[in-house]
């Protein structure tokens, strides 16, 4: 996780517009140029596309929206955005009897009230972030904390040290149990030393009642955040055995796999029918090792942990006849650069190899030809293809549990780089069967040219989204179902089909060149297709341009002229 800035900055100036202007010449279209790339369509090859691939963490806070501080700054999410993540590190302490937390490593280690609201109502931090969600249409993900201790107070910044820890504990926190084993209570006594994570649960579905049974407006569990960071994100808590930063409090596999089944078992005894993820680890090095690299597992050695981690939770499965982790879950945070710097790095200098590397990067969560020059490339000994690479190790050790990626961040936001690479990535987890994702605010607003102003610093992200969600500003959108789609130059564009409701095809295609890029596009489908129309995002607009009619050909072809650095969705009609 990459914690929330807490310096307010200006709001911004102008909001992001919503419907989409007419096209202008040389926006993309059909062209007399020959083509340098063809597109093929197969209509009649499909797979599903999840709804809740298109989501992001903080779409609404304590007073529903960001009113101009921390994350958004100003800018405001689009309206299709599917679902909602409360997470990151302050949830591992979040204790929802007062709504107090801790903010571990990324603020003074100190226990307060900044999830708000001031109230310590039980569960209102939650309450008031979740009837925003559901007014705009979307689900939410919900942390339940697993780090054995939540704030008790707001007490502000604690001490890390090991001699000071029993003391802490006692004086700051409570203790955190899965089960409570007793009958539950909406109004829970705040002077017991412990709190019950199933009666939040069951706080949670009373409250939202609807939610449980929602095709589309669900509320999922998450089990805690980064795990493999807490002996580093949560001193507070774990410190180090005897303050020795040689000796700190890593988890191990086994401890942590027996407590995730106590965790989820407890909210699947509340609430049957609800999905839980995890484990939500911080880093590639989460997935391989739970953190512990260099040092390993005391019962499984170097065997991978997510391996372990599914296997283990598929014989729980048999022991206790329910699934209790349903989605395979983490966090990915591109380690592909230039000249030192990672390209979720906005305040680095964005020259040619830099926005070459933020461009190409999508290509690690799948492409088997691909080799990013990164550290994960080290681990994984060539290339990373992360989605292929994790449904083999479901397959292998728990099939059918799903696939989620519940923090990312490709950089630049702000710039046309930022929102093709954003493009491209949600366009991946439509096409290899993601289950949920959900992008993290991590754009430098005080990042040059920005100056502070979130609607400039995430526009060309949130332009993305739009291109999938709402081209043409009246809310239509890509469709559920996906079509086998392929580019005969996967490394300078990319290509994402699908059917919506009305039959209508919905094509994104992406240019990664500098230059006019003109695709010949084929079409195999039972229909024949009469009328198109393109809608645009270029780096003269992080906004949907269109709509440009497109003239199509006999046997449903069409070519269209692709401008520079864009992203086009193009919408086919019988």
């Amino acid at each position: 996780m990459r914690q929330l800035a807490r310096t307010l900055v200006p709001l911004a100036l102008t909001a992001c517009a919503a419907r989409a202007p007419e096209a202008p010449a040389g926006s993309g279209g059909v062209s007399s140029t020959p083509p340098n790339v063809t597109i093929a369509v197969d209509a009649q090859t499909t797979h599903t596309i999840s709804r809740f691939i298109y989501g992001m963490n903080f779409l609404t806070d304590f007073q529903g929206v960001y009113a101009g501080g921390s994350p958004w700054y100003g800018a405001a999410p689009p309206m299709g955005v599917t679902l909602n993540r409360m997470g990151g590190n302050r949830l591992s302490a979040y204790n929802w009897q007062n709504n107090y937390s801790n903010a571990g490593s990324d603020y003074n280690y100190e226990n307060d009230s900044y999830m708000g609201p001031s109230s310590t109502a039980p569960g209102d931090a939650v309450r008031v972030r979740a009837a925003a969600t559901f007014a705009r249409g979307a689900g939410m993900i919900l942390t339940v904390p697993m780090l054995g201790y939540v704030a008790a107070d707001a007490a502000g910044p604690l001490d890390t040290r090991d001699s000071d820890r029993a003391a802490r504990l006692a004086a700051h926190f409570k203790i955190s149990v899965p089960a409570k084993g007793a009958p539950f209570t909406l109004a829970p006594d705040t002077a017991n030393a412990q709190v019950y994570q199933d009666e939040f649960v069951n706080w949670v579905n009373a409250t939202f009642p609807s939610a449980a049974p929602s095709a589309t407006q669900p509320i999922f569990y998450e089990l805690d955040n980064e795990p493999d960071d807490w002996q580093l994100t949560h001193q507070e808590i774990q410190s180090n055995y005897g303050d020795n930063p040689n000796t700190p409090r890593i988890q191990t596999y086994n401890g942590y796999i027996d407590t995730t089944i106590l965790y989820a078992r407890a909210i699947k005894n509340v609430v049957p029918s609800a999905l839980v993820f995890g484990p939500a680890v911080a880093t590639y090095t989460g997935v391989v090792t739970l953190g512990e690299y260099p040092t390993t597992d005391p019962a499984y050695g170097t065997q991978n942990f997510f391996d372990v981690y599914l296997q283990r939770l598929s014989q729980a499965q048999q022991t206790y006849g329910e699934r209790l982790v349903d989605v395979l879950d983490l966090h990915w945070y591109p380690a592909a650069g230039a000249e030192g710097n990672e390209i979720t790095n906005d305040y680095a200098t964005q020259d040619a190899a830099m926005v070459t590397a933020r461009l190409q990067a999508p290509r690690s969560l799948w492409d088997p030809s691909y080799n990013e020059n990164s550290w994960v490339t080290q681990v994984t000994g060539g290339p990373i293809k992360l989605l292929p690479r994790l449904q083999q190790q479901i397959a292998a050790d728990y099939p059918g549990t799903k696939l989620g990626i519940t923090e990312y961040y490709y950089g630049r936001a702000g710039d046309i780089s930022g929102g093709i690479a954003q493009a491209d990535v949600l366009g991946i987890f439509g096409k290899y069967g993601v289950f949920a994702a959900t992008m993290w605010p991590q754009a430098g607003v005080s990042a040059a040219p920005y100056g502070g102003n979130g609607t400039l610093a995430y526009a060309y992200a949130f332009g993305a989204f739009n291109m999938f969600l709402n081209f043409d500003g009246a809310g239509s959108r890509f469709g559920d179902i996906g079509l086998a789609a392929s580019t005969s130059d996967s490394v300078n564009t990319s290509v994402y089909a699908s059917l919506d409701g009305s039959g209508r095809l919905i094509l994104v295609a992406i240019n990664k060149k500098s230059t006019q890029t003109v695709a010949a596009i084929s079409v195999t489908h039972s229909a024949a297709l009469r009328t198109g129309k393109s809608y645009t995002m270029t780096s003269g607009s992080p906004n949907p341009v269109g709509p440009a009619a497109l003239a199509l050909g006999a046997g449903n072809t069409v070519t269209f002229s692709m401008p520079p650095l864009s992203v086009s969705t193009l919408v086919l009609s019988p």
